[in-house]
């Protein structure tokens, strides 16, 4: 269904060029709000990879987990704590104190 989409195959892939700028580390230095939030069911986006950026942003993200499917966690989602603590996120900057696993309605 997602064919080359999900292979991570590009045009830049190929590009015979060496890059004009290094690449942007992915650790944790920078801001300290990052909130993300994933299915643990996505197949384009699988749940490891969530927890493996969480795991390079360390003190800087939470990670904001739903037992559900698919690629739409908020808005698209129907699950009242993930909806909660996300627009709680948007709209007042808090973010939650820990990880959390959020199960499905």
């Amino acid at each position: 269904m997602y064919g080359a989409a999900a292979a991570n195959i590009t045009p830049c892939a190929f590009w015979p060029y060496t890059p004009a700028e290094p690449p942007v580390a992915v650790d944790d230095d920078g801001p300290r709000n990052v909130l993300r939030v994933q299915n643990l069911r996505d197949a384009p986006t699988p749940h490891l990879g969530g927890k493996t950026l969480r795991q390079k942003f360390a003190d800087r993200s939470r990670l904001l987990s739903v037992d559900d499917g698919g690629h739409g966690v908020y808005v698209l989602g129907d699950t009242p704590c993930a909806l909660n603590i996300t627009t709680r996120y948007l709209v007042e900057g808090r973010m939650p104190d820990k990880d959390t696993l959020c199960q499905a309605s």
